[in-house]
């Protein structure tokens, strides 16, 4: 199985999930996607994991742009796997700083890996639900007040447009 449809197969299921929420589909049931979601996930796991244990983390040197975003699209699904998570973080860094990967895929998993294991983000890149669900706002960050800060020398969007970003891919046409 290649990088490109584990992709599909991840994004099929997460994109059904988005539709089922916005009331675009309504033919299957969230148990069903869930199911298969979490399935998709699992098995993406243990390749995931073969690949990183044979190659380490691959740059785009090595197999492209697509194919290293691919792979750290995938990793950013694997929350109950954050020990891998953070193996992968750790030689990521090397790759990011050596300038042979895309530093934005880097930053997010750096925030992912913090709320996997309790921390704080640094670039407040992992969002969820405000208490009326009507829009996203970041999981707790390390000083807040200098976040856009820290989100520009990152090369990140401010959050106040990173949110807007959030609300228009997650509600769609709910929010027009």
């Amino acid at each position: 199985m290649t990088l490109d449809s584990m992709v599909k197969e991840d994004q099929k299921w997460r994109g059904l999930l988005r539709q089922l929420h916005n009331h675009e589909i309504d033919s299957l049931d969230q148990k069903f996607i869930s199911r298969n979601l979490q399935r998709t996930d699992s098995l993406n796991y243990f390749l995931l994991k073969d690949i990183f244990n044979e190659q380490g983390y691959l740059g785009t040197k090595e197999i492209g742009d697509e194919g290293t975003h691919n792979y750290w699209l995938l990793v950013q699904h694997q929350d109950k796997h954050p020990n891998f998570q953070i193996q992968v973080l750790e030689k990521m860094k090397l790759v990011a700083e050596s300038g042979n990967m895309n530093n934005f895929d880097y930053v997010y998993l750096i925030d992912r890996v913090n709320v996997n294991t309790g921390q704080l983000q640094v670039y407040g890149t992992q969002m969820t639900l405000n208490a009326d669900s009507s829009s996203y706002v970041p999981k707790p960050v390390i000083d807040p007040d200098h976040l856009n800060e820290r989100r520009k020398q990152a090369g990140l969007s401010t959050i106040e447009e990173y949110i807007i970003i959030m609300n228009e891919y997650s509600f769609g046409s709910l929010k027009k």
